[in-house]
């Protein structure tokens, strides 16, 4: 019997062994317009039927240039339904710089999309008052002494949690319900980073459909292109995590 040995050049794959990510030279996770399926709102003559919703995106990970302003709310005061928000912005972004050349291993992200049944609060204060509040300072801390020791998911999933409970103690209101959430993780140790270009990611819940992109380049990459508005490509579309979220409480 003859004894073959794997080449030398396929050991890793043999073995496991998880591509390195030390050669990325950048990262963004884009949000790209979410769909509203339904608005929760039902249209009673005259009225159209059209809701007053935010958006609440929450990004944490152990790029140490993305620890601090990883919350954004946005208002939306008419929305009907089968109608995106419009909304497109980047959530996540890396590039390797002199104080900061080792690339993120994970990224974490929540979204949820809110129905507000009074009148929409002023976002910037709310975050304002977010950012000021002892307890964020202390949430961010923690993400540092994370990202230093390179923690597991489990740890960063619950500075997420903690931001969505500070949110909700500033917005304040227990008629705010949400239609849809969504929580992701992208990790190295998974392999979200090993394939370069532009990856179309959609989750689906029962009202909203949540739409993003996940840029990744390397040294040998050529500038890539957005799937939107080019050829008609496959998007990946992952399992989506649904998210059972209460109303907020005062």
């Amino acid at each position: 019997m003859v004894n073959r040995q794997p080449k030398a050049g396929k050991q890793k794959m043999i073995t496991g062994e998880i591509p390195t990510a030390g050669e990325l030279t950048g990262i963004e996770l884009r949000m790209l317009p979410p769909f509203i399926k339904e608005n929760g709102t039902t249209p009673v003559f005259p009225f159209p039927g059209n809701a007053k919703l935010y958006c609440l995106v929450m990004v944490v990970s152990d790029a140490n240039n993305q620890l601090i302003g990883g919350i954004d709310l946005q208002g939306f005061p008419r929305i009907g339904d089968k109608e995106h928000l419009p909304i497109n912005k980047t959530l996540f972004y890396w590039e390797p710089s002199t104080d900061n050349k080792t690339a993120p291993r994970q990224i974490h992200m929540a979204c949820s999309i809110i129905k507000c049944k009074q009148s929409l609060r002023d976002v910037a204060k709310i975050l304002t008052s977010v950012k000021s509040d002892e307890d964020y300072k202390g949430v961010v801390k923690t993400l540092e002494k994370l990202a230093k020791n390179a923690s597991g998911a489990t740890l960063f999933l619950d500075a997420l949690s903690q931001l969505g409970s500070l949110v909700g103690k500033y917005l304040k209101d227990v008629e705010d319900k949400p239609l849809g959430a969504i929580v992701q993780s992208y990790t190295a140790l998974r392999g979200d980073f090993d394939n370069k270009g532009v990856q179309r990611r959609q989750y689906m819940t029962p009202r909203v459909m949540f739409d993003f992109e996940l840029v990744v380049r390397d040294k040998t990459a050529t500038p890539v292109k957005s799937i939107r508005g080019g050829k008609k490509s496959q998007a990946l579309v992952h399992e989506e995590v649904i998210v059972d979220l209460q109303p907020f409480k005062s």
